[in-house]
């Protein structure tokens, strides 16, 4: 079945927002090699510069200069600040830059693997012409050194293959070209659902950072009433140990919390070829996750017409069934058609001869043409069941992406309307007890530590939707359109 899709408006919405367009059909060329000016290039030094505000030109190396790569058309607004999180300081307070996803998938669409199918697909273009093309002529010439009534003889031979056997090598080549651009294709998928589900970990771990620093200070607080020997509920030297303990665990998830963070820094810094020095901001705040309005049967429709592997195991059905047409034409021979000019001696220079040749090539080796066509046949055999265990292994990604979404967006929903109020309610009850002498600090402590850990929780399931949500547009092929969830009103 053939497949056509405007690749390269699907690749520009891609990068300029979260959610995946649905890709459109067209009538134009779809194997066409891209211009100059929608291919994505490695940024170069002074766009790493724009971009991060470090100058990085003493880390390119001196054979890319920048004069070999295009500037991007507006620069990704990727904060740097002396407040990163990465220096140990909560972006969320003090760093006035942002990273954007937006920034994060344009500059993924331009990453080295990417660039490598590209190159890749543009290699696979250039191939046709080399498969429809006639063998090379050949010239030859002989020279008589016993001599009869001949001199030399100049000969030119043209081979001209089956006509059949050239059609179907080019149609043989425009299949590879197809399977490439659909590789390049995964590969920018596959960047872009990197990209957003390093941003998306790096949103949890900003919260989740600020949420632990606000719950420390808290800690600060009860630690400084346990010490202080107060009065009110009396505290007893077990829960002010408590209270200091709780404080020092919090402070090792602070600094487990930025290494984490450095690392996953990191990671998105080489998927998107930004140099180590390219600090990256705080992260923005994202929608409310919203259940799914799809179900997974019609979710894997969707993946049945979208996704890319499956395609890609579509095309190589259709060339192998190809190859198999070829090898059976293998054994018809090929014509040969050519002429010479023979040189006479001196002695009859009236009487230099010019001939016209043609010849057949003869299949003699038959078990060779054999074995090509069995080797053909198991070929397409396999190409065949590989798509089957492509379509088989589409369906149960998606099964367990849709259930994973799906629970997250429970999950967070939960948190949201319930657990989170209660523990609220909870902590400002055993704070107005404990003020009161009808509570121990223990119990204050034990209701800080509940709601810690579940706003720790939600931000862990909001991280975990989204990332969710880019697994399976990945498998899907396109893209997912939510809507937001209102936050509640918040009630003086």
């Amino acid at each position: 079945m053939r497949r056509s899709r405007l690749f390269a408006a699907a690749l520009l919405a891609l990068s300029a927002g979260v959610s995946w367009p649905a890709f459109a059909s067209d009538n134009g060329e779809k194997n066409a090699a891209p211009s100059e000016d929608s291919k994505p290039l490695f940024i170069s030094a002074e766009e790493a510069t724009a971009v991060t505000g470090v100058d990085t030109a003493a880390e390119q190396p001196a054979s890319g200069t920048s004069e070999d790569r295009q500037p991007i058309s507006k620069q990704p607004e990727i904060g740097v600040s002396p407040c990163s999180p990465e220096n140990g300081v909560s972006p969320h307070t003090q760093a006035p830059n942002k990273t954007t996803l937006e920034a994060v998938l344009r500059l993924a669409a331009k990453g080295p693997m990417v660039e490598a199918a590209r190159h890749r697909w543009l290699a696979a273009t250039h191939k046709r012409p080399q498969m429809v093309a006639l063998p090379d002529p050949r010239v030859e010439a002989t020279y008589y050194v016993v001599r009869g009534q001949d001199k030399y003889m100049f000969g030119l031979s043209q081979e001209i293959p089956y006509p059949g056997k050239l059609i179907i090598a080019g149609r043989i080549a425009d299949k590879e070209a197809e399977a490439a651009r659909l590789r390049y294709e995964t590969a920018v998928r596959d960047a872009l659902s990197d990209a957003k589900g390093s941003y998306f970990e790096l949103y949890y771990i900003d919260r989740a950072q600020q949420v632990t620093a606000e719950i420390r200070r808290l800690y600060d607080r009860y630690a400084a009433l346990g010490a202080g020997g107060t009065e009110v509920a009396k505290p007893k030297l077990p829960e002010t140990f408590r209270a200091e303990s709780q404080r020092a665990q919090l402070g090792y998830d602070l600094v487990l919390l930025r290494e984490m963070r450095t690392a996953e820094a990191e990671r998105l810094r080489s998927g998107l070829g930004l140099p180590t020095r390219a600090e990256l901001g705080g992260t923005e705040d994202v929608a409310e996750p919203a259940e799914l309005g799809e179900t997974l049967e019609q979710l894997q429709e969707i993946a049945t017409a979208h996704n890319q592997e499956l395609a890609a195991a579509g095309v190589e059905i259709q060339r192998a069934n190809y190859d198999l047409k070829l090898a059976r034409r293998a054994a018809i021979p090929d014509l040969m058609v050519g002429a010479n000019y023979t040189r006479m001696v001196e002695e009859m220079p009236e009487k230099n001869p010019v001939g016209i040749t043609m010849g057949v090539s003869i299949p003699l080796w038959v078990s060779k043409y054999k074995a090509r066509i069995n080797e053909a046949g198991e070929m397409e055999q396999a190409a065949r069941a590989e798509e089957d265990a492509q379509r088989l292994k589409v369906r149960a990604d998606l099964a367990k992406a849709y259930f994973s979404l799906s629970n997250s967006a429970r999950l967070v929903k939960l948190y949201r309307e319930m657990l989170l109020p209660q523990a609220r309610q909870a902590l400002q009850s055993a704070e107005e007890l404990y003020r009161k002498g009808d509570a121990n600090l223990a119990s204050v402590l034990e209701m800080t530590s509940t709601l810690h850990n579940f706003e720790l929780a939600r931000l862990r399931a909001t991280a975990d939707f989204y990332q969710n949500v880019a697994r399976l547009e990945r498998t899907m092929g396109t893209a997912m359109q939510l809507k937001a969830v209102e936050k509640p009103e918040t009630k003086p």
